[in-house]
Protein backbone atom coordinates (compact mmCIF):
# COMPACT_ATOMS: atom_id res chain seq x y z
CA UNK A 1 0.00 0.00 0.00
CA UNK A 2 2.16 2.68 -1.19
CA UNK A 3 0.78 6.44 -0.92
CA UNK A 4 1.65 8.50 -3.35
CA UNK A 5 4.02 11.90 -2.59
CA UNK A 6 2.60 15.21 -2.68
CA UNK A 7 4.54 16.19 -5.58
CA UNK A 8 4.76 19.85 -3.67
CA UNK A 9 6.07 18.02 -0.88
CA UNK A 10 8.35 15.50 -3.10
CA UNK A 11 9.94 19.29 -5.01
CA UNK A 12 10.62 20.23 -1.08
CA UNK A 13 12.10 17.35 -0.02
CA UNK A 14 14.48 15.98 -3.09
CA UNK A 15 16.69 18.74 -3.21
CA UNK A 16 17.50 18.84 0.29
CA UNK A 17 17.93 14.92 0.33
CA UNK A 18 20.58 15.38 -2.86
CA UNK A 19 22.14 17.39 -0.44
CA UNK A 20 22.49 15.47 2.61
CA UNK A 21 23.53 12.04 -0.08
CA UNK A 22 26.03 14.49 -1.20
CA UNK A 23 27.28 15.65 2.40
CA UNK A 24 26.92 12.16 3.57
CA UNK A 25 29.65 11.39 -0.10
CA UNK A 26 31.98 13.67 1.20
CA UNK A 27 32.12 12.75 5.16
CA UNK A 28 32.47 9.56 3.96
CA UNK A 29 35.49 10.35 2.13
CA UNK A 30 36.84 12.20 4.52
CA UNK A 31 36.42 9.68 6.76
CA UNK A 32 38.28 6.67 4.47
CA UNK A 33 41.20 9.17 4.39
CA UNK A 34 41.24 9.65 7.77
CA UNK A 35 41.24 5.55 8.15
CA UNK A 36 43.83 5.42 5.61
CA UNK A 37 46.03 7.46 7.64
CA UNK A 38 45.35 5.71 10.98
CA UNK A 39 46.27 2.60 8.88
CA UNK A 40 49.39 3.83 7.89
CA UNK A 41 50.54 5.41 11.51
CA UNK A 42 48.94 1.60 12.88
CA UNK A 43 51.47 0.20 10.46
CA UNK A 44 54.27 2.22 10.99
CA UNK A 45 54.04 1.55 15.16
CA UNK A 46 53.48 -1.89 14.46
CA UNK A 47 56.88 -2.18 12.60
CA UNK A 48 58.59 0.35 15.73
CA UNK A 49 57.04 -2.36 17.87
CA UNK A 50 58.66 -5.26 16.05
CA UNK A 51 61.66 -3.48 15.72
CA UNK A 52 61.91 -2.56 19.90
CA UNK A 53 60.95 -6.96 20.15
CA UNK A 54 64.14 -7.49 18.60
CA UNK A 55 65.87 -5.34 20.13
CA UNK A 56 64.93 -6.04 23.72
CA UNK A 57 65.20 -9.70 22.45
CA UNK A 58 68.75 -8.96 21.44
CA UNK A 59 69.17 -7.32 24.17
CA UNK A 60 67.93 -10.59 26.44
CA UNK A 61 70.70 -12.76 24.86
CA UNK A 62 73.44 -10.32 25.44
CA UNK A 63 72.33 -10.35 29.33
CA UNK A 64 72.06 -14.34 29.15
CA UNK A 65 75.63 -14.46 27.57
CA UNK A 66 77.15 -12.05 30.09
CA UNK A 67 75.38 -13.83 33.27
CA UNK A 68 76.88 -17.02 31.73
CA UNK A 69 80.34 -15.13 31.57
CA UNK A 70 79.66 -14.06 35.72
CA UNK A 71 79.33 -17.16 36.36
CA UNK A 72 82.34 -18.53 34.76
CA UNK A 73 84.13 -15.69 36.90
CA UNK A 74 82.78 -15.93 40.01
CA UNK A 75 84.21 -19.62 39.64
CA UNK A 76 87.79 -18.56 38.23
CA UNK A 77 87.40 -16.12 41.20
CA UNK A 78 87.07 -18.54 43.81
CA UNK A 79 89.60 -20.96 42.31
CA UNK A 80 92.13 -18.70 42.73
CA UNK A 81 90.53 -17.88 46.62
CA UNK A 82 90.84 -21.63 47.27
CA UNK A 83 94.59 -21.35 45.94
CA UNK A 84 95.38 -18.21 47.72
CA UNK A 85 93.67 -20.01 50.96
CA UNK A 86 96.18 -23.45 50.74
CA UNK A 87 98.76 -21.00 50.02
CA UNK A 88 98.40 -18.77 52.99
CA UNK A 89 97.88 -21.88 55.11
CA UNK A 90 101.31 -23.04 53.61
CA UNK A 91 103.53 -20.16 54.54
CA UNK A 92 102.17 -19.81 57.92
CA UNK A 93 103.39 -23.50 58.29
CA UNK A 94 106.84 -22.46 56.84
CA UNK A 95 106.74 -19.56 58.63
CA UNK A 96 106.01 -21.66 62.03
CA UNK A 97 108.56 -24.37 60.71
CA UNK A 98 111.12 -21.32 60.76
CA UNK A 99 109.99 -20.25 64.63
CA UNK A 100 110.54 -23.48 65.53
CA UNK A 101 114.14 -24.45 63.67
CA UNK A 102 115.07 -20.74 65.33
CA UNK A 103 114.39 -21.94 68.62
CA UNK A 104 115.85 -24.99 68.41
CA UNK A 105 119.26 -23.32 66.40
CA UNK A 106 119.21 -21.28 69.72
CA UNK A 107 118.95 -24.07 72.30
CA UNK A 108 121.85 -25.86 70.08
CA UNK A 109 124.16 -23.15 70.30
CA UNK A 110 123.04 -22.53 74.12
CA UNK A 111 123.94 -26.21 74.69
CA UNK A 112 126.96 -26.04 72.21
CA UNK A 113 128.37 -23.27 74.71
CA UNK A 114 128.30 -25.04 77.48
Amino acid sequence: MAEKIPSWLERLLLPRLSLIEGELKALRGEVLGELKTVSIRIDSLERKVDNLESRVGNLERKVECLERELTSFRSEINARFDSLETKITLIEDVTRLKIEVKALTEKLESIARS
